[in-house]
């Protein structure tokens, strides 16, 4: 735990966790969705590639389980609440815990499509030709987290940015329990291969010209692992990248500054790393490795030349303070500045530079809900 860290953290922090384990087994139950009954709702696609076992199930929430499968190609179909406003906080039960989405008022996925490989790239590819930038998104989730719930973060990143080019959910065989967090990292190292060989593709196969990455908590382990692979045989690759999010990376800090950063710099790659003091998933993931997390914003704060790091300490997060990069409107607004229309951290509004001894990093200040409005949309 860090200096100055509160005695009633690990309380607060059990108690948390305990209700995440009694309540994640609804998200498990999330019963189907009656497409037949009319509802206000725009539908969005989200490509996505997975190497979780298909269960065959008709309800679309428990489709993709979290075995250990081939990797499959397809689409999915998700709605979007027609008047959804961009940037919004979904309340903690409803964004994680509802056991049923309304397509008139949640993000919810509706269909499912199965491709083989190469149509999933022809289909793709379509998409980014017909888009102004030929730009593409592709999301890696986290620790503890299902296919269905990958599904709509990444339909929800893609809306709230505004890009216009495809959106693409790589999604890993997470168990999606509180309890499996040694079989995550397991399942994660294996899939990593997976990642690289879908980055590989993507510049191999695809016209994308700008290929923005976000990855979150645990995906950032598999993100970094398999660019880093791919540009040290394909450098010219680097050209296409548009921009890399690592938001909560839950890796070791010093490992990341060690070994890690000095590779992504090596690349010249464009990376901002999102950090929270009040990120309690990563307080919790501190304790049972016995050291700080390059995601957390305390003494041991990640602070490296040619890596913009963000300490979203002040911005809005949902219960326990770990998906702000998706839930809190200050960190899309900054986000979205930047993959968007690259304004350095100098530049963008609600950004105040920090010293340090390594260097600058930027702290996101108090959120003003009216300045919010629309920023993340201009």
């Amino acid at each position: 735990m860090s200096t100055g860290t509160s005695p009633r953290t690990p309380l607060r922090l059990l108690i948390g966790l305990g209700l995440v384990a009694v309540l994640a087994g609804c998200v498990q139950n999330v019963r189907a969705i009656d497409v037949s009954v009319a509802a206000a709702y725009q539908p969005a696609t989200v490509f996505f590639v997975t190497d979780r076992n298909d269960t065959g199930h008709t309800n679309l929430n428990k489709r993709f389980g979290h075995q250990r499968a081939e990797v499959r190609y397809g689409l999915s179909r998700v709605a979007i609440p027609k008047g959804y406003p961009k940037a919004h906080e979904a309340p903690f039960l409803h964004w994680n815990l509802a056991l049923k989405r309304n397509p008139d008022k949640n993000i919810a996925l509706l269909d499912i499509e199965l491709l083989d490989d190469a149509r999933f790239f022809a289909q793709l590819n379509k998409q980014l030709l017909a888009s102004p930038t030929q730009d593409a998104l592709v999301f890696i989730h986290g620790y503890n987290v299902t296919f269905e719930r990958a599904t709509r973060i990444s339909a929800k990143l893609a809306y709230d940015l505004d890009l216009a080019g495809p959106a693409i959910n790589y999604s890993w065989p997470s168990a999606a329990r509180v309890a499996r967090y040694a079989v995550d990292e397991a399942n994660l190292s294996w899939s990593t291969p997976h990642l690289k060989s879908l980055l590989h593709r993507l510049f191999a196969e695809t016209d994308v010209q700008r290929l923005y990455l976000i990855a979150h908590s645990m995906g950032t382990q598999a993100l970094t692992a398999a660019l880093i692979d791919d540009l040290d045989g394909h450098p010219e690759h680097r050209a296409r990248i548009g921009g890399i999010v690592l938001a909560a990376p839950d890796m070791d800090a010093e490992v990341f500054r060690r070994d890690i950063a000095p590779q992504l710099t090596a690349h010249r790659l464009p990376v901002t790393l999102y950090v929270s003091s009040k990120d309690l998933a990563l307080t919790a993931s501190r304790t049972l490795h016995g050291h700080p997390r390059a995601g957390q914003a305390d003494a041991a704060i990640v602070v490296v030349d040619g890596i913009d790091t963000v300490d979203a300490s002040n911005a809005e997060a949902e219960l326990f303070g770990h998906e702000y990069f998706s839930q809190g409107a200050q960190t899309i607004a900054d986000i979205s500045q930047w993959l968007r229309f690259a304004v350095p951290p100098a530049q963008r509004q609600g950004l105040r530079a920090v010293s340090h001894p390594n260097g600058t990093y930027w702290r996101m200040i108090e959120p003003d809900p009216n300045a919010l409005k629309g920023l993340a949309v201009q």
